[in-house]
Formats: structure tokens, C-alpha cells, sequence
């Protein structure tokens, strides 16, 4: 009964046209009808993009995986093949082909059944774009007249490339791909304006039950789509846009077995490589534009990540884990950043994205509060920073490594030693426990810790006034702490971690862009800078062999009861923050190995070629290592802040408690000169 009535309506429609009566329904049915700035292409569902810094995909979200594009980039052979196969009168019909519909609605009839469809390319629009999706799914009458009324009207407010253009950018091509675009790229790995006869074919059939055709699925399904292929083929044989021929040599190629060969050489949708960088900046725009500009607003993000960098982090990062598992490490962390400006170069949030046991997810490089960590002794220097920029103490002033109680509290080095007086210099390189809290004792931990933010670090200090902070328990943000440090590399500016370098939206407008001299204040003096540099210079050479002959500085850690490593380094143009620990899946962690801190690998992979310009405020003078007083000869080179940090007592005029008197040192007698006529020895 409903199909016959169905029939009857269409038949008294098609007797109908050109009458006033008509006139009357279709403003009743079609009155409503979206105006062109409604449903033209820019404002379907688009998928966004996130991009590396030189234009490289990273990742696509979305809601429907669909990119429009004009009709100019569709291949031509992809609109024959649509046309052939959904609508072959599609250029001479008036959006209903009353005859096709008549043919079916027949076959439907006789056959009881509803499976021969006979609906045009714009009525495809109007049950996709126009109807709200509750009445296009609906199977009533009424619905259907409304579809055909709305199609006659659509033709004469569009055009005909208007509609193909607005079909072909917003049709299910199964596997998540919405539109032509999307299909190309998820199926063949080609822009729609580059598809072959036997691509663009191929995807003409997968309209009509996206989910049966599916090449990535089933044996079953695989041999749907096949036939399916084989139908559309034989269609555009028949209207003469391919010969038999060339028809029989498409369906034999090897194209459906490349599919899948590619589809299963691809990797997962959330590469664990980016992953934990991918998280980021779906947090960061969710928070600024909202979830819907996210996943359906086509935005266009380019990132400050080079996918390079980024695979040479994560490799470094396993062969890290993997070298020092037998000492018990399960997981690692890199963050590379420029230092001039805090952009992201590569972010390896974890060992193993997918790994639970590990609680790979976490982001340990602290761009979120759950992956902070302990640093360690790489903390110390933001107390010897804020005292020699305080003036309490130089790079010659002889710090206590002798006396192991502060306070009332008891404290030993790492190794058990003591050493005695000692240049600051020194004390650093070696990261020795004594100098660094008895120097947090004299410069004052509210000094420190405002020194510490000042550079940008925002984690609340525990205890402030307790000087075991300068062993760095409280946990902090790996890369506030990276981003901290680039502030003695850059020349005393303060740097905060960025990760997006633009954002356009679907119609190319920018909604941001990184100024990446905005928000970066001189915090502290060039010279403070460089001369932290060049203390921090001191255990690289110490340690690291080969590298501390080159131009890199930096500062390795142990953290939360030897549960892991940290090394904080940099060079005149890149910074590195690299971390190894022992993670365990509950909540707490039970390890413990005092000697993965030892012989502490740094990344090493970047070579540089530049040394830091030392600024005219930084003096270099002669002086003694009894005291740190100056001298005339004798004594060794130190650097110091120009006027105030210049050493103001001679050699020998402050020996720390217990020390015996200076002695002089006696001048060398000058050689004898040689006589006239006597060769010198060579």
C-alpha cells in the first residue's frame, strides 16, 4: 500500500508541473529549504590537520575524515565514474528522473522488496545535506515526496557543478572517509585530483553500502567490493567511457592486493612516536576553540615539532631503556627545545605510548602536572644562580664539603667523602651535596625559589627554608625546567614551552600565530647567563669525554630516592632535557638503584659548531686557589661579574676556618741568558 501510494503521488506530481497547484506544494515543502551559504562546501564537517613545523602530517582528527575541495581538484575521471554509476542522466534531468523512479518503484512493487533504488545525485544531497537525519532516515511517504520537491527546487537555485561539488565532498566512502579527498588519501594515498581510472572507479562504488565494500575488511566483504567494481566497470562500459578492454584490465590489476599491502604497512591512526605530543595540542586547542572546532572545523595546525628530530628522540629514549634495563630501567622521557624561544622541537612523553605496566600514557616531560618529577641535584642551580647573582658568593669562592651538619641536620655527599674547601666551580662540576646546602643556607631559600620562578618554573616548593631542597625532591615540570635553564643560553631571557606555530581555520583565515619575541622578558643579566653557562660547561667536561671539548653545558640529576636519572643540557642553539627512571604500573613505585645516576648518557646527537660570545660584563682575573683571592701570577684564570663579583681581597686574605697561612709561592729564577755565539737548546 505504501509503495502504491507512493506512486500515485509521483504520478499526480509529474501531472502536476507547470500548474499553480504545483507552485503552492512546492512552497509548502520546499519553502524551508537552506539557502546556498548553508550547505555549500565550506561549511561541512572538515577534519583537522596537525602538522610538523616543515608542513609533514602528524595526525588527522575528526568527527567525518572529510577535506573539501573545489570541483576543479576532482579528477574528471572520478565525476564520470560517479555520474555513470549514480546518475546517468544527471545532466538532463531536473533532479528527478521520474522515468528511472517509475522503473523502480515497479520493481519494488512486483518484487516486494525496496532495494532497487532510483533516487538522482541532488536527491542524494537533499537526504544527506538538507533533511535532518532523523527524517532521512525515515521510510514515509511524505518524507519521500518532500526529497523529490526539495531536488526539483534545489536545480534551480544550483547549479549542476554546484551539486556534484557538494555530492562529491560529502558522501560516506566507508573506512571514516567523507568526500572525495579523504577516499583518495585513505584508500590510495593520492590527492582526488591525481586518481587513475581503476582508483576513481573503484571508489564510484562505494557510495552505495560503504560498510559491505570494505576492501580492508572481511574475505567476505573483499569479494563485495570487488564485484561491486566489477558493476561499476561494466556501467561505464556501457555508456561508453571505457572500453571492455580497458574495462577487463582494470578488474584484473593487482589494485585491491596494493590496498591492503599499504593499509597494513601504515601505522596506527595515534602513532605512539607523537602521541604524547598529538595529546598536547588536542588539550590546547580543546581549551581555546572547543571540542567541535577540534574534531569538525577543519583547522589547519602546524606545530613546532620536526618529525625528525623526533624519531632520532624516540629511538634514543628505547636504546636508552634498553642499554640500562638489567640495572632496572623500564622507562625514559626527551624533550628538545630551541632555547631562544621555547619552541618544541621533539616531545617523547614515555618508552612506550601503549604500555601499561609502565604508565606509558603519562607524559613525563611535565607538559601536564601528572608527569612531573623529582630533578635532583640538577636543582643546584638555581641555588648557586641566585647567590652569585646576589653577590654572596663567585666562581672562586671556596664552598664548605667538609662540615656535613647544617641546621642540626646531618647531611653526607653521594660518595661518602669529604673534600674540604673547594671552588664553587668545582663543587658544581663534581655536583657536590655539602657546598650546594651550605650555599643554600647563606643566599636564603625565599631567594632561590623567587630565582627559580623568576626563570619560569611554577611548581610550589614544599619547604622553601629547608636547605635539602637544593637536592631537588619537590617535583617539577621537565620542560618549565628545560625551558628555565634556556634562560642562561639565551642571554637571560625567559622562555616558555611552545608547541603550536599556527592555526588556520577551514577557509585559510589565521586564528594564531607564534610571536616568539612576545612574553619573553630579560630575567636575568646576560652575564649571570653566561657565566652560568660556562660553570655548567664544567661537568660535561668532567664526564662526558669527547663532548666538553665542544660547546654544550649542562647538569645530570638523581631523582626520588634513585629511582631515575635526569641531564639537563644545551648548546649555543638547541636544548635537551633527557630522563631514565624505573616506573611501576601501581601507585607507588618500589624501586630503587642508587647507580643508574652513574655514568649517565646524554642525548650527544647534536653536534654544534658555535661557542657562546662572552659579554663585556663578564671580566676574567687571575686568582688563587688557596682562597679565591686575586693574584698577579701564579694562580689560574676565573671569569666574574664585571664591578661587584670581582674578587676585592688578595690571595691569601680569607682562608676558610682551620686553614693554615698562605703561603706565597717562590717566583721560578729566571734561565740564565745564553752567550753570544752559543746556539740555544731547541
Amino acid at each position: 500500500m505504501r509503495m502504491s501510494l507512493m506512486a500515485l503521488i509521483v504520478v499526480s506530481t509529474v501531472g502536476l508541473v507547470g500548474t499553480g497547484a504545483t507552485i503552492g506544494i512546492v512552497d509548502y515543502f520546499a519553502g524551508d529549504l537552506p539557502s546556498i551559504n548553508a550547505i555549500q562546501t565550506s561549511n561541512l564537517i572538515q577534519t583537522t590537520r596537525i602538522l610538523d613545523r616543515n608542513g609533514d602530517l602528524i595526525e588527522a582528527l575528526y568527527h567525518e575524515n572529510r577535506t573539501v575541495v573545489p570541483l576543479s581538484k576532482i579528477s574528471l575521471k572520478l565525476q564520470r565514474a560517479t555520474i555513470d554509476t549514480e546518475d546517468r542522466t544527471f545532466y538532463d534531468n531536473s533532479g528527478v528522473d521520474y522515468r528511472r523512479l517509475a522503473i523502480a518503484i515497479v520493481y519494488d512493487i512486483t518484487h516486494h522488496t525496496s532495494t532497487l533504488g532510483g533516487s538522482t545525485i541532488t536527491q542524494q544531497v537533499v537526504k544527506n545535506d538538507v533533511l535532518d537525519t532523523d527524517e532521512a532516515q525515515s521510510r514515509t511517504v511524505s518524507r519521500k515526496f518532500r526529497e523529490l520537491l526539495l531536488a526539483e527546487e534545489m536545480e534551480r537555485r544550483y547549479t549542476k557543478q554546484q551539486i556534484l561539488e557538494l555530492y562529491l565532498n560529502t558522501i560516506n566512502y566507508g573506512n571514516g572517509a567523507y568526500g572525495a579527498e579523504a577516499a583518495a588519501v585513505t584508500y590510495f594515498q593520492v590527492h582526488a585530483s591525481d586518481l587513475t581510472w581503476a582508483q576513481a572507479s573503484f571508489l564510484a562504488g562505494l557510495p552505495q553500502a560503504p560498510s559491505s565494500y570494505n576492501p580492508f575488511g572481511t574475505p567476505d566483504q573483499q569479494l563485495a567490493a570487488m564485484d561491486r567494481w566489477g558493476q561499476v566497470l561494466d556501467g561505464m562500459v556501457a555508456v561508453g567511457d571505457l572500453r571492455r578492454s580497458e574495462a577487463d584490465a582494470i578488474y584484473a590489476s593487482d589494485l585491491l592486493k596494493k590496498m591492503v599491502a599499504v593499509r597494513q604497512s601504515m601505522p596506527a591512526a595515534h602513532n605512539a612516536v607523537t602521541a604524547h605530543f598529538v595529546d598536547y595540542i588536542e588539550h590546547y586547542i580543546k581549551l581555546r576553540y572547543g571540542e567541535q572546532a577540534l574534531y569538525e572545523g577543519g583547522l589547519q595546525i602546524t606545530t613546532t615539532l620536526d618529525l625528525k628530530t623526533q624519531a632520532m628522540a624516540d629511538k634514543w629514549v628505547k636504546a636508552g631503556v634498553n642499554t640500562y634495563a638489567r640495572r632496572g630501567v623500564n622507562n625514559g622521557a626527551m624533550l628538545v627545545m630551541n632555547p631562544s624561544d621555547g619552541e618544541i622541537l621533539a616531545m617523547v612523553g614515555s618508552a612506550d605510548y601503549y604500555n601499561a605496566s609502565i604508565r606509558g600514557q603519562i607524559n613525563l616531560t611535565g607538559m601536564d602536572p601528572l608527569g612531573w618529577r623529582g630533578v635532583g641535584s640538577s636543582f643546584k642551580v638555581y641555588t648557586y644562580g641566585a647567590a652569585l647573582q646576589a653577590g654572596i658568593v663567585t666562581p672562586a669562592s671556596l664552598v664548605n664539603d667538609q662540615t656535613g651538619v647544617i641546621g642540626g641536620h646531618s647531611f653526607s655527599d653521594w660518595d661518602g667523602k669529604h673534600e674540604g674547601y673547594i671552588p664553587l666551580r668545582k663543587a658544581l662540576a663534581e655536583s657536590r651535596n655539602l657546598p650546594a646546602l651550605w650555599t643554600y643556607s647563606l643566599a636564603g631559600g625565599d631567594r632561590i625559589v623567587s630565582f627559580m620562578h623568576n626563570l619560569g618554573v611554577t611548581a610550589q616548593i614544599e619547604n622553601p627554608e629547608g636547605v635539602a631542597t637544593t637536592l631537588g625532591h619537590d617535583a617539577l615540570s621537565m620542560s618549565e625546567h628545560l625551558a628555565a635553564y634556556s634562560a642562561f643560553d639565551n642571554g637571560g631571557y625567559r622562555v616558555s614551552p611552545h608547541a603550536v606555530l599556527r592555526v588556520t581555520d577551514a577557509s585559510g583565515k589565521v586564528l594564531e600565530a607564534l610571536d616568539a619575541s612576545a612574553g619573553r622578558p630579560q630575567v636575568i643579566s646576560p652575564e649571570l647567563g653566561y657565566m652560568m653557562t660556562d660553570l655548567l660547561r664544567g661537568p660535561v667536561k668532567l664526564y662526558l669525554g669527547g663532548l666538553g671539548s665542544r660547546p654544550v653545558a649542562g647538569k645530570s640529576g638523581t631523582t626520588e630516592a634513585y629511582t631515575g636519572s635526569i641531564f639537563i643540557g644545551y648548546t649555543p642553539d638547541i636544548a635537551v632535557a633527557a630522563s631514565l627512571m624505573h616506573i611501576d604500573a601501581g601507585a607507588t613505585c618500589n624501586s630503587g638503584y642508587a647507580y643508574l645516576a652513574t655514568n649517565f648518557p646524554p642525548s650527544g646527537w647534536q653536534c654544534p659548531t658555535a661557542m657562546w660570545a662572552q659579554p663585556a660584563g663578564v671580566v676574567t682575573r687571575q686568582v688563587c686557589s688557596y682562597d679565591g683571592g686575586f693574584v698577579t701570577s701564579g694562580g689560574y684564570n676565573e671569569i666574574f661579574l664585571k664591578g661587584s663579583g670581582e674578587p676585592r681581597y688578595p690571595c691569601g686574605a680569607n682562608p676558610y676556618p682551620g686553614q693554615k697561612p698562605y703561603t706565597p709561592p717562590v717566583p721560578s729564577p729566571s734561565p740564565a741568558p745564553t752567550p753570544t755565539g752559543t746556539p740555544s737548546p731547541h
